[in-house]
């Protein structure tokens, strides 16, 4: 039996015995259910509920002969351009009615109002969970400290920014004053009234004996946390209403004490 194209029958579909059985049919041309098996180094059992399977999928025929012996019969090998053209119609079937089900199962999901915890690790994985934030329904509140973030994220931040501001994603900024967030101010949105347009900015003036993650966002139900400190460099999503919420209320507390550019 021809390995490499057992395997090239994998690939379009058959699972592995499916495909053992077709190419000893094929081999044969016809023969009883003991015959492919045997050819296909299958038991008898597996071998009929293969060949069953292969005749549904019309890679396969029945007969019955005088001696009242069922036999199965290889069809033509164009039959398997047949047979996947079925499964892609199929396929773009079910597409159209998953596309009426998500409602009743995102119902579903919406009932369960127990907090939702997602990591990200790595570079590409605090990147990733930038790009969920442009999904916002809702004002992004974010604090941030650009002394943390910078230099590693300063242009992904400018290409994130650039970005949010396409899609019309609003943000509320209460970033920490220090010479990285004021020289970051100036060089991203100080003569950018697209950017200005969807961001706020707001200093925060204090200084404070301890050092902040790199960034928090609080939108929707959602809260997301950067840390980009060296020995840190990962990233998390919480998804629950009434944490979202309750930090929403101590961010407009914080933003209303805060100095406005």
């Amino acid at each position: 039996m021809d390995y490499k194209v057992t395997e090239q029958l994998q690939s379009l579909g058959l699972q592995k015995h499916e495909s053992q059985v077709y190419l000893a049919l094929l081999e044969l041309g016809q023969g009883t259910v003991s015959d492919i098996s045997k050819t296909a180094q299958l038991n008898r059992t597996t071998g009929y509920d293969i060949l069953e399977r292969l005749s549904l999928y019309g890679l396969a025929s029945r007969t019955t002969r005088d001696n009242k012996k069922t036999m199965y019969i290889a069809e033509p090998p164009h039959r398997l351009r047949q047979y996947l053209e079925n499964k892609k119609h199929q396929a773009e079937r079910r597409l159209a009615d998953v596309h009426d089900l998500i409602p009743d199962l995102q119902n579903l999901y919406k009932k369960e109002n127990k907090p939702v915890i997602k990591f990200f690790e790595g570079r590409e994985g605090i990147k990733n969970i930038y790009w969920h934030t442009l999904e916002a329904k809702s004002i992004i509140y974010s604090v941030l400290d650009l002394s943390v973030y910078l230099p590693e994220y300063d242009l992904f931040g400018k290409d994130y920014i650039r970005q949010r501001s396409k899609l019309g994603v609003k943000e509320k900024a209460l970033v920490l004053k220090n010479k990285e967030g004021e020289e970051f101010y100036d060089t991203t949105y100080k003569n950018n009234p697209l950017y200005q347009k969807f961001t706020e900015y707001r200093w925060l003036e204090k200084q404070f004996p301890f050092t902040p993650a790199a960034e928090v966002n609080i939108y929707d139900d959602m809260v997301m946390g950067v840390l980009a400190k060296p020995g840190e460099n990962a990233a998390f999503e919480i998804k629950n209403p009434s944490f979202a919420n309750s930090l929403k209320i101590i961010f407009e507390l914080a933003w209303e004490q805060a100095k406005s550019l």
